[in-house]
Parts: C-alpha cells; sequence; structure tokens
C-alpha cells in the first residue's frame, strides 16, 4: 500500500530542492530579468512559489503563515498597494506589479525552503482520514484535502519550471 503521506512530503521536498537549482549561482540583478516587458521575473516566480505553499497550505490546514510571522518584515518588498500588501500571493497582480517583487535571491529561497519545511510538517502531521476530508464541495467531485495538497504542489512545481526555463534565457541573454 502507499503511503499517502510520505508521497506528498516527498513531493515537497522537490519543491525546495528545485528551487535550489533554480537558485544556486543565480545573482541577484539575473533574478530581476524579463523575458518581454510586464513578465514575470525569476525574483517573482520564488516569491510567489513560496508565497503559494505558505499561505494555500494554512488556509485549508490553519496555523499561521510563514509570511507574517516573519517574511513580509524580513523581505521588505516595495509592494505598492493593497492588492500587492501583507496578504499577497501574486494572484490577482497585474503585470506592472511584478517589478516589485525584487527581493536578494538568498533571501527568496530560505523563504522558500523554510515554506516546504513548514508544509512537510503539516502533511507529515496528517492521516488518511485528513486527505480523505472534503475541503471545498462547491466542485463535482467535492474537492479532498489530498486533491488540494496534489493541486499546490504542481503549482509551486510548474513555477519552479518556468523560473527554471526563465533563468536560461536570462543567462543566454546576458552571454550575448
Amino acid at each position: 500500500m502507499v503511503d499517502s503521506i510520505a508521497v506528498l512530503t516527498d513531493f515537497i521536498g522537490r519543491i525546495r530542492d528545485e528551487g535550489g537549482r533554480v537558485c544556486d549561482g543565480l545573482d541577484d540583478e539575473l533574478a530581476r530579468y524579463q523575458a518581454a516587458p510586464a513578465t514575470n521575473t525569476i525574483c517573482w516566480l520564488l516569491w510567489h512559489t513560496a508565497r503559494g505553499l505558505d499561505a494555500q497550505l494554512h488556509d485549508v490546514l490553519g496555523g499561521d503563515q510563514l509570511w507574517a510571522d516573519e517574511w513580509a518584515e524580513r523581505l521588505g518588498l516595495p509592494l505598492p498597494d493593497s492588492r500587492l500588501g501583507a496578504g499577497a500571493t501574486g494572484y490577482g497582480q497585474r503585470p506592472e506589479d511584478v517589478i516589485h517583487v525584487v527581493a536578494p535571491v538568498q533571501d527568496l529561497r530560505a523563504y522558500l525552503e523554510a515554506a516546504c519545511e513548514d508544509a512537510a510538517a503539516l502533511v507529515g502531521a496528517l492521516d488518511q482520514a485528513d486527505l480523505d476530508r472534503v475541503v471545498d464541495d462547491s466542485y463535482t467531485p467535492p474537492v479532498t484535502l489530498s486533491v488540494r495538497i496534489v493541486s499546490i504542489i504542481t503549482d509551486c512545481l510548474q513555477h519552479l519550471g518556468q523560473a527554471g526555463f526563465l533563468r536560461g534565457i536570462a543567462e543566454r541573454a546576458a552571454a550575448e
């Protein structure tokens, strides 16, 4: 029998590992590269990945987000209005808002690693009955906690894939 908690925890570790690969040797200037005006930067993708994991898991499981406890102040992002304020995760931001998400790569990496560590602890404390619990009955079929966690993990891995792809484009542009 497959241990669902172990599988989910493994995937959270893959988010951490992929984030590390994106950040290894990445300088802060390259992390702000935009392939075209008003497109995502690596900084934004790293921040959004950590924020999404942190906010969405705490939304469904409860408890305080790491963002509110430490990371909003530590990163000190110059987010200009309520749409981008303390509760912001990147969802609903306009393309021109992306440039306001600028922080040192190592700080963004540390936030992502902390969010992964927290997520692994939260998921590791669950059991199969928790995973089977319906968390959103507005869909057919209703969404269980396990499906919601898979959705969150998938979103994170997609954004880190985008960050890795963008890093390749940025490095090539810098070399030309």
